[in-house]
């Protein structure tokens, strides 16, 4: 009863509107570890190593809310009370454009469609901040140890 076909769509709990499959509520594997996706060198192409990655991680709001009374109820499994991180997709839009998509599910009383978010750059980015960071904390670190041996030598003399 709970599971919908439509157009080569799969809905479980929900009519798929948008996406491949669509789950209403939660979804889980029986181990821990990643949905996996193709990343071989021999399909890509133009690949381009991630730069300013801290200054666009930094560009994003990461938020905790409830969702709204007539959102918990067009969508039961959302629980009441439970604050849930993300982000706001019309602001990860700004930094992140390709990422953010309508979900094909209109607001409830009108008002448009509903924008989801696919905050995967996130991680790619997150790790690439984190080397820059490293980068830049090793090369300030050698401009430290060059500054105490110069103040080694002056308190020498």
């Amino acid at each position: 009863d709970d599971l919908f076909f439509d157009g080569g769509r799969v809905g479980i709990g929900r009519l798929s509107t948008t996406n491949t499959l669509e789950v209403e509520g939660s979804a889980s594997k029986t181990t821990a570890g990643s949905w996996l996706a193709n990343s071989d060198r021999r399909i890509k192409e133009n690949v381009r190593q991630v730069e300013d990655a801290l200054e666009k991680i930094m560009a994003i709001r990461l938020v905790d809310f409830e969702y709204t009374d007539a959102y918990k109820a067009a969508h039961p499994s959302v629980e009441d009370g439970r604050r849930y991180p993300n982000v706001v997709a019309q602001e990860f839009a700004e930094v992140f454009p390709d990422w953010v998509d309508g979900s094909g599910e209109q607001l409830p009383g009108g008002g448009g469609e509903i924008l989801q978010v696919d905050t995967y750059p996130l991680t790619i980015y997150s790790a690439a901040a984190i080397q820059e960071l490293a980068d830049e904390n090793a090369e300030l670190r050698g401009r430290v140890e060059k500054l105490e041996e110069a103040l080694q030598e002056l308190l020498e003399k």
